[in-house]
């Protein structure tokens, strides 16, 4: 009998992990007007309801942990909340309060815990902790695409376009902050890694970077941090999913940091394998 968890697309899983641990990933959508993204969409309850249903169906399945996207940024968790109510406590609902794989990490110890026989409240107090520690910072090559998107204030965002500042935001507990500007790219990953030395330092951590349309640029922050830490093996390189690069725009430079747990989780599945 197991406990199953389920995702959505933001959490930027891996496809291999989404197989080796059995979760299900719900998409996040899109919306278009002609071939062009003009906005992005939650998941609705009735698309939570059928996923839900689906695997409750099966006999193995004795709950469900569903972890999603910050419901600061998106509905998905208002979704998923409503569609849990009709089933009976079985499905328990995670505000992750995080984006990217600083969840999507957290999602998949919780899965390989529960598939070893971690049971249904103590999976949701697993993700719960994992991803009140997690936080991911990003390098925007401008605040425009989070401002088109309603993510930052109008001010905020002609305030780092008026200096041609590139911006370095920060998610962590659900809000989104300017951790820092810099005049150019480079000294915007030069800054970003500086940030990121007292989170890597903090102990046993997954290092996730994340990119838009940015891969020499993913690979080259990548190859710095690997040099920064003595677990070269656990910084990965995984693109940002449509919905969150719209959101932050093309030339994104992201990095996820979330705590690796004492839940046995097996240190062979993290791999310096580069995503696509």
């Amino acid at each position: 009998m197991t406990i199953r968890l389920v995702t959505d697309s933001s959490a930027d899983l891996p496809e291999e992990w989404v197989r080796e641990f059995g979760i299900t990933v719900v998409g996040l959508h899109v919306v278009e007007e002609g071939d062009r993204a003009v906005s992005t969409a939650a998941v609705t309850p009735d698309e939570l309801t059928a996923i839900y249903q689906e695997l409750l169906d099966d006999p193995d399945c004795t709950g469900i942990v569903s972890v999603h996207l910050s419901r600061e940024l998106s509905r998905t968790w208002e979704s998923a909340a409503d569609a849990a109510t009709r089933f009976g406590g079985r499905v328990l609902v995670s505000d992750s309060r995080c984006a990217g794989m600083a969840f999507g990490a957290a999602v998949a110890q919780c899965a390989w815990a529960a598939n070893n026989g971690l049971g249904l409240s103590a999976t949701y107090e697993l993700a719960e902790r994992i991803c009140r520690g997690a936080s991911t910072f990003a390098a925007l090559e401008s605040l425009e695409s989070l401002r088109r998107g309603g993510r930052i204030s109008a001010v905020a965002a002609i305030f780092g376009s008026a200096l041609a500042m590139r911006p370095i935001i920060v998610l962590r507990n659900g809000s989104v902050d300017l951790a820092a500007k810099a005049r150019t790219t480079s000294k915007a990953h030069e800054r970003l890694r500086a940030l990121l030395r007292d989170e890597i330092g903090r102990g046993d951590v997954l290092v996730v970077v994340h990119h838009h349309e940015a891969p020499e640029r993913a690979q080259e922050m990548a190859t710095e941090i690997r040099k920064e830490t003595p677990f070269p093996e656990r910084v990965l390189v995984v693109e940002f999913d449509e919905v969150l690069a719209w959101h932050l725009g093309p030339g994104t430079v992201g990095v996820s940091v979330t705590d690796l747990v004492d839940t046995g989780f097996p240190i062979s599945a993290v791999s310096p394998q580069d995503g696509d």
